[in-house]
Protein backbone atom coordinates (compact mmCIF):
# COMPACT_ATOMS: atom_id res chain seq x y z
CA UNK A 1 0.00 0.00 0.00
CA UNK A 2 2.85 2.73 0.56
CA UNK A 3 4.39 1.58 -2.53
CA UNK A 4 1.74 2.13 -4.33
CA UNK A 5 1.12 5.45 -2.42
CA UNK A 6 4.75 6.46 -3.61
CA UNK A 7 4.72 5.30 -7.12
CA UNK A 8 1.21 7.95 -7.31
CA UNK A 9 3.64 10.59 -5.48
CA UNK A 10 6.16 10.12 -7.95
CA UNK A 11 4.01 10.13 -10.81
CA UNK A 12 2.05 12.98 -9.79
CA UNK A 13 5.30 14.74 -9.42
CA UNK A 14 6.60 13.94 -12.83
CA UNK A 15 3.27 15.15 -14.38
CA UNK A 16 3.33 17.99 -13.09
CA UNK A 17 7.19 18.77 -13.74
CA UNK A 18 6.43 17.79 -17.10
CA UNK A 19 3.58 19.94 -17.49
CA UNK A 20 5.45 22.95 -16.29
CA UNK A 21 7.98 22.25 -19.42
CA UNK A 22 5.03 22.11 -21.65
CA UNK A 23 3.83 25.47 -20.03
CA UNK A 24 7.07 27.08 -20.73
CA UNK A 25 7.68 25.65 -23.98
CA UNK A 26 4.09 26.82 -24.78
CA UNK A 27 4.58 30.19 -23.52
CA UNK A 28 7.71 30.65 -26.03
CA UNK A 29 6.07 32.25 -29.38
CA UNK A 30 8.80 31.35 -31.22
CA UNK A 31 12.14 32.24 -32.71
CA UNK A 32 9.82 33.91 -36.50
CA UNK A 33 7.46 35.56 -33.80
CA UNK A 34 11.12 37.42 -32.04
CA UNK A 35 12.59 38.19 -35.40
CA UNK A 36 9.12 39.78 -36.74
CA UNK A 37 9.32 41.61 -33.55
CA UNK A 38 13.07 42.98 -34.03
CA UNK A 39 12.39 43.61 -37.62
CA UNK A 40 8.82 45.78 -36.66
CA UNK A 41 10.43 47.47 -33.39
CA UNK A 42 14.33 47.71 -33.82
CA UNK A 43 15.39 50.21 -36.93
CA UNK A 44 18.74 48.70 -36.19
CA UNK A 45 20.43 51.10 -39.16
CA UNK A 46 19.31 53.79 -37.50
CA UNK A 47 20.25 52.69 -34.31
CA UNK A 48 23.64 52.22 -35.37
CA UNK A 49 23.74 55.43 -37.03
CA UNK A 50 23.02 56.71 -33.54
CA UNK A 51 25.30 55.00 -31.91
CA UNK A 52 27.81 55.97 -34.02
CA UNK A 53 26.84 59.84 -33.67
CA UNK A 54 27.60 59.07 -29.99
CA UNK A 55 30.63 57.43 -30.04
CA UNK A 56 32.94 59.64 -32.94
CA UNK A 57 31.46 62.62 -30.72
CA UNK A 58 33.24 61.14 -27.80
CA UNK A 59 36.44 60.64 -29.73
CA UNK A 60 36.87 63.52 -31.74
CA UNK A 61 35.41 66.02 -28.94
CA UNK A 62 38.68 65.61 -27.73
CA UNK A 63 41.32 65.26 -30.63
CA UNK A 64 41.57 67.42 -33.63
CA UNK A 65 43.60 64.10 -35.86
CA UNK A 66 40.86 62.73 -37.97
CA UNK A 67 43.00 59.90 -38.42
CA UNK A 68 42.88 59.07 -34.77
CA UNK A 69 40.53 56.11 -34.06
CA UNK A 70 41.14 53.52 -31.86
CA UNK A 71 39.72 50.53 -33.64
CA UNK A 72 39.20 47.85 -30.77
CA UNK A 73 37.25 51.03 -28.19
CA UNK A 74 35.69 52.17 -31.46
CA UNK A 75 33.65 48.74 -32.29
CA UNK A 76 33.16 47.76 -28.57
CA UNK A 77 31.52 51.12 -27.55
CA UNK A 78 29.44 51.26 -30.98
CA UNK A 79 27.91 47.87 -30.31
CA UNK A 80 27.29 48.37 -26.32
CA UNK A 81 25.08 51.92 -27.40
CA UNK A 82 23.88 49.98 -30.14
CA UNK A 83 22.75 47.45 -27.19
CA UNK A 84 21.61 50.11 -25.09
CA UNK A 85 19.02 51.44 -27.33
CA UNK A 86 17.79 47.91 -28.52
CA UNK A 87 17.32 47.40 -24.70
CA UNK A 88 15.62 50.93 -24.40
CA UNK A 89 13.56 49.79 -27.36
CA UNK A 90 12.33 46.35 -25.86
CA UNK A 91 11.87 47.96 -22.22
CA UNK A 92 9.72 50.83 -23.59
CA UNK A 93 7.41 48.47 -25.27
CA UNK A 94 7.05 46.18 -22.32
CA UNK A 95 6.40 49.22 -19.81
CA UNK A 96 3.77 50.97 -22.25
CA UNK A 97 1.92 47.93 -23.27
CA UNK A 98 -1.08 48.59 -21.71
CA UNK A 99 -1.21 52.09 -23.10
CA UNK A 100 -0.12 50.53 -26.07
CA UNK A 101 -3.62 48.30 -25.74
CA UNK A 102 -5.36 51.07 -26.76
CA UNK A 103 -3.36 53.76 -28.45
CA UNK A 104 -1.55 51.43 -30.77
CA UNK A 105 -2.94 47.40 -30.62
CA UNK A 106 -0.96 46.91 -33.87
CA UNK A 107 2.22 46.65 -32.13
CA UNK A 108 3.77 43.38 -31.35
CA UNK A 109 3.01 42.78 -27.50
CA UNK A 110 -0.21 44.04 -27.82
CA UNK A 111 -1.87 42.15 -30.70
CA UNK A 112 0.07 38.54 -28.97
CA UNK A 113 3.09 38.38 -31.44
CA UNK A 114 5.10 37.88 -28.54
CA UNK A 115 4.42 37.44 -24.67
CA UNK A 116 5.29 39.76 -22.04
CA UNK A 117 7.20 37.16 -20.01
CA UNK A 118 8.91 36.82 -22.43
CA UNK A 119 9.86 40.46 -23.29
CA UNK A 120 10.62 40.61 -19.48
CA UNK A 121 13.34 37.74 -20.17
CA UNK A 122 14.81 39.46 -22.87
CA UNK A 123 15.15 42.90 -20.63
CA UNK A 124 16.93 41.08 -18.40
CA UNK A 125 19.38 38.90 -20.46
CA UNK A 126 20.25 42.44 -22.30
CA UNK A 127 20.93 44.13 -18.75
CA UNK A 128 22.93 40.91 -17.82
CA UNK A 129 25.36 41.02 -20.82
CA UNK A 130 25.54 44.68 -20.70
CA UNK A 131 26.58 45.03 -16.90
CA UNK A 132 29.47 42.19 -18.26
CA UNK A 133 30.57 44.14 -20.24
CA UNK A 134 31.05 46.88 -17.90
CA UNK A 135 32.68 44.26 -15.66
CA UNK A 136 34.84 43.71 -18.72
CA UNK A 137 35.41 46.61 -19.59
CA UNK A 138 36.99 47.72 -16.48
CA UNK A 139 39.50 45.77 -16.52
CA UNK A 140 40.71 45.76 -20.27
CA UNK A 141 40.08 49.34 -20.89
CA UNK A 142 39.68 51.40 -17.65
CA UNK A 143 37.95 51.60 -14.81
CA UNK A 144 35.66 55.19 -15.09
CA UNK A 145 34.95 53.42 -18.63
CA UNK A 146 32.97 50.04 -17.16
CA UNK A 147 31.75 52.28 -14.09
CA UNK A 148 30.11 54.09 -16.33
CA UNK A 149 28.86 51.68 -19.03
CA UNK A 150 27.66 49.83 -15.15
CA UNK A 151 25.85 53.33 -14.41
CA UNK A 152 24.40 53.38 -17.43
CA UNK A 153 22.89 50.07 -17.90
CA UNK A 154 21.72 50.50 -13.89
CA UNK A 155 19.99 54.11 -15.13
CA UNK A 156 18.03 52.22 -17.85
CA UNK A 157 17.01 49.75 -15.48
CA UNK A 158 15.57 52.27 -13.48
CA UNK A 159 13.58 54.28 -16.40
CA UNK A 160 12.45 51.02 -16.75
CA UNK A 161 11.07 50.89 -13.64
CA UNK A 162 9.88 54.35 -13.49
CA UNK A 163 12.47 55.37 -10.65
CA UNK A 164 9.82 53.95 -7.91
CA UNK A 165 7.56 56.50 -8.33
CA UNK A 166 5.92 55.63 -12.30
CA UNK A 167 2.56 57.81 -11.04
CA UNK A 168 3.84 60.39 -9.50
CA UNK A 169 6.39 60.92 -12.55
CA UNK A 170 3.53 60.57 -15.07
CA UNK A 171 1.51 63.36 -13.70
CA UNK A 172 4.28 65.69 -13.90
CA UNK A 173 5.42 65.27 -17.64
CA UNK A 174 8.14 67.66 -17.50
CA UNK A 175 9.95 66.10 -14.84
CA UNK A 176 9.57 62.92 -16.72
CA UNK A 177 11.27 63.84 -20.02
CA UNK A 178 14.19 65.58 -18.01
CA UNK A 179 14.61 62.14 -16.02
CA UNK A 180 14.35 59.71 -18.68
CA UNK A 181 16.92 62.00 -21.08
CA UNK A 182 19.75 62.70 -18.18
CA UNK A 183 20.92 58.93 -19.49
CA UNK A 184 22.17 60.64 -22.80
CA UNK A 185 25.30 62.26 -20.53
CA UNK A 186 25.73 59.07 -19.43
CA UNK A 187 26.19 57.57 -22.81
CA UNK A 188 28.04 60.15 -24.32
CA UNK A 189 30.44 60.09 -21.32
CA UNK A 190 31.23 56.12 -21.41
CA UNK A 191 32.54 56.01 -24.83
CA UNK A 192 34.60 59.13 -24.08
CA UNK A 193 36.08 57.57 -21.03
CA UNK A 194 36.72 54.63 -22.94
CA UNK A 195 38.71 56.58 -25.96
CA UNK A 196 40.33 59.08 -23.38
CA UNK A 197 40.75 57.48 -20.44
CA UNK A 198 39.08 58.74 -16.68
CA UNK A 199 40.98 62.14 -16.80
CA UNK A 200 38.96 63.31 -19.90
CA UNK A 201 36.16 63.23 -17.37
CA UNK A 202 37.68 66.50 -16.10
CA UNK A 203 37.90 68.64 -19.81
CA UNK A 204 34.93 70.94 -20.01
CA UNK A 205 34.44 70.06 -23.88
CA UNK A 206 33.63 66.24 -22.96
CA UNK A 207 31.00 67.79 -20.75
CA UNK A 208 29.87 70.03 -23.01
CA UNK A 209 29.67 67.49 -26.19
CA UNK A 210 27.54 65.47 -23.37
CA UNK A 211 25.06 68.11 -23.26
CA UNK A 212 24.70 68.62 -27.16
CA UNK A 213 23.87 65.06 -27.20
CA UNK A 214 21.28 65.81 -24.29
CA UNK A 215 19.42 68.96 -26.00
CA UNK A 216 19.13 66.80 -29.42
CA UNK A 217 17.78 64.16 -28.01
CA UNK A 218 15.48 65.98 -25.43
CA UNK A 219 14.17 68.10 -28.39
CA UNK A 220 13.43 65.00 -30.20
CA UNK A 221 11.68 63.29 -27.34
CA UNK A 222 9.37 66.28 -27.44
CA UNK A 223 8.99 66.89 -31.33
CA UNK A 224 8.28 63.34 -31.76
CA UNK A 225 5.05 63.67 -29.80
CA UNK A 226 3.49 66.77 -31.55
CA UNK A 227 0.25 65.01 -33.21
CA UNK A 228 -2.46 66.91 -31.88
CA UNK A 229 -4.64 63.81 -33.21
CA UNK A 230 -2.78 61.56 -30.97
CA UNK A 231 -4.77 59.22 -28.26
CA UNK A 232 -5.39 60.85 -25.05
CA UNK A 233 -4.08 57.87 -23.62
CA UNK A 234 -0.32 58.62 -24.88
CA UNK A 235 -0.49 61.65 -22.64
CA UNK A 236 1.90 63.78 -25.16
CA UNK A 237 3.54 66.88 -24.30
CA UNK A 238 0.82 68.57 -26.20
CA UNK A 239 -1.66 67.47 -24.91
CA UNK A 240 -0.60 67.75 -21.48
CA UNK A 241 0.75 71.11 -21.62
CA UNK A 242 -0.92 72.89 -24.66
CA UNK A 243 1.23 74.84 -27.66
CA UNK A 244 2.98 77.49 -25.95
CA UNK A 245 4.47 75.76 -22.78
CA UNK A 246 5.52 72.92 -25.62
CA UNK A 247 7.21 75.35 -27.61
CA UNK A 248 9.33 76.55 -24.62
CA UNK A 249 9.77 73.55 -23.72
CA UNK A 250 11.58 72.79 -27.21
CA UNK A 251 12.96 76.12 -26.73
CA UNK A 252 14.77 74.97 -23.85
CA UNK A 253 16.49 72.18 -25.57
CA UNK A 254 17.56 74.34 -28.24
CA UNK A 255 18.92 76.71 -26.15
CA UNK A 256 21.25 73.97 -24.53
CA UNK A 257 22.11 72.36 -28.02
CA UNK A 258 22.99 75.79 -29.29
CA UNK A 259 25.24 76.74 -26.32
CA UNK A 260 27.05 73.28 -26.19
CA UNK A 261 27.48 73.54 -30.16
CA UNK A 262 29.23 77.20 -29.52
CA UNK A 263 31.86 76.28 -26.30
CA UNK A 264 32.33 73.13 -28.92
CA UNK A 265 32.95 75.46 -32.11
CA UNK A 266 30.90 73.51 -33.97
CA UNK A 267 28.07 76.75 -34.19
CA UNK A 268 28.55 77.17 -38.27
CA UNK A 269 27.12 73.91 -38.52
CA UNK A 270 24.39 73.24 -35.60
CA UNK A 271 23.02 76.56 -35.12
CA UNK A 272 21.18 76.60 -38.98
CA UNK A 273 19.77 73.10 -37.80
CA UNK A 274 18.33 74.47 -34.76
CA UNK A 275 17.03 77.67 -36.80
CA UNK A 276 15.27 75.80 -39.03
CA UNK A 277 14.08 73.62 -36.25
CA UNK A 278 12.33 76.22 -34.40
CA UNK A 279 10.91 77.57 -37.52
CA UNK A 280 9.68 74.48 -38.35
CA UNK A 281 7.67 74.34 -35.12
CA UNK A 282 6.46 77.39 -35.25
CA UNK A 283 4.67 76.82 -38.60
CA UNK A 284 3.00 73.52 -37.17
CA UNK A 285 1.71 75.40 -34.01
CA UNK A 286 0.60 78.08 -36.63
CA UNK A 287 -1.10 75.79 -38.65
CA UNK A 288 -2.73 73.73 -35.52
Amino acid sequence: MKAEQENKSQVSVSTTASSRQVDIFVQFSGYKAWFKFFSERVALFVYLLTAAGYVLTANYCLTNDPKDLPLRQFFWTLVIETLFLVTLRVMDDLKDVDTDILAHPERPLPRGLVTAREASIVVHTLVAILLINGIILAIVENLACGLLCIATTLYYYSMFKEFGCGHWLSARPILYVITHQLVVLLMVLFPIAAFHGASSLKNILAWHAALLQFGGSFTFEVCRKLDPTAHIALGTYLIAYGKFKTFLMILFAVVIGAWASYVMAVEIIMWPFLGFLLLTVIVLFAKQ
